[in-house]
C-alpha cells in the first residue's frame, strides 16, 4: 500500500442482486425484436459487460451508435419497470458503507451500467451520500474486462489503483479489477463462490466483511 485506501463498488450484483431482472428485461427485449437469449448465454456472454457488447451478441453483429443508444434505452426502461419496488440492498451493505464513511475511506461506484440505471438504484436505496465518485458506461470507451472503468474511478477518487479495493460479482469484473492492479473481493450473487477463485477473497454478502478485514488485505 502506497497511501490511503479507497473502496470501489460495482453496482449490478454487488449493491443489489438484480441479475434476474436484467435477464427478464433482455428476454422481453429479444422477444420484441424476434431474437432470443438463454439464461446460460446471458450469464456467460452478456451480464457484466456494456450494452454495446450485449447487443452485438444478440444481433450477431456490431451496431451503429444510434441503434445502440435506442435499443439500450428501450431495454433499460423495461428493466427499471420490472425492478421498481423490488430493489433491496445486499445484507450488511448499508452498515459497511456507514462504517467506511465514518472512517474517512472514500468510495466510488464503477459500473458498466447506464447512468439512468445508476440514478435509479441510488434513488430507490437512498445511498447517494456515501459515494464521492461514480464512473458509468458513458465515461469509458471499453467495457469490462478492460480495466478502464476502475481506473477512471480511482482517478476520480485521486487514489493510486494499488490502494483500491473493488467489490465485484462477475468474472469479467474481477478480471478487470486485477488488470487495474487493484485488490478485489468477489461477491457470490451472480456466480457461485467456487467460480470466483481469482479474487483475493469471496463473500456471499456484506455481513461477512468489515473495515479491519479490508485493511488486512493491504497489510
Amino acid at each position: 500500500m502506497t497511501g490511503n485506501i479507497a473502496v470501489i463498488f460495482d453496482m449490478d450484483g454487488v449493491l443489489v442482486d438484480n441479475f434476474r431482472y436484467h435477464l427478464m428485461a433482455w428476454e422481453k427485449f429479444c422477444s420484441r425484436h424476434g431474437k432470443s437469449i438463454s439464461a446460460d448465454d446471458f450469464l456467460e456472454y452478456v451480464f457484466g459487460g456494456s450494452n454495446a457488447d450485449h447487443l452485438a451478441f444478440i444481433f450477431k453483429k456490431e451496431l451503429p451508435a444510434g441503434k445502440i443508444a435506442g435499443y439500450s434505452a428501450e431495454k433499460e426502461l423495461i428493466y427499471r419497470y420490472l425492478y421498481h419496488d423490488n430493489v433491496v440492498l445486499l445484507p450488511g451493505l448499508k452498515e459497511l458503507l456507514a462504517d467506511l464513511k465514518t472512517a474517512g475511506i472514500p468510495m466510488a461506484i464503477a459500473t458498466s451500467a447506464e447512468r439512468a440505471n445508476v440514478d435509479f438504484i441510488l434513488a430507490e436505496t437512498g445511498i447517494q451520500e456515501y459515494f464521492t465518485a461514480i464512473a458509468d458506461a458513458s465515461m469509458v470507451r471499453r467495457g469490462k474486462p478492460d480495466p478502464e472503468v476502475f481506473l477512471k474511478a480511482a482517478a476520480m477518487l485521486k487514489t493510486d489503483p494499488a490502494d483500491c479495493l473493488v467489490f465485484e460479482d462477475t468474472l469479467k469484473g474481477i478480471d478487470a479489477a486485477l488488470k487495474a492492479k487493484m485488490k478485489v473481493i468477489g461477491v457470490a450473487t451472480t456466480h457461485h463462490r467456487a467460480e470466483l477463485t481469482e479474487a483475493h477473497s469471496v463473500l456471499s454478502d456484506f455481513s461477512e466483511i468489515n473495515i479491519n478485514k479490508i485493511r488486512e488485505l493491504f497489510s
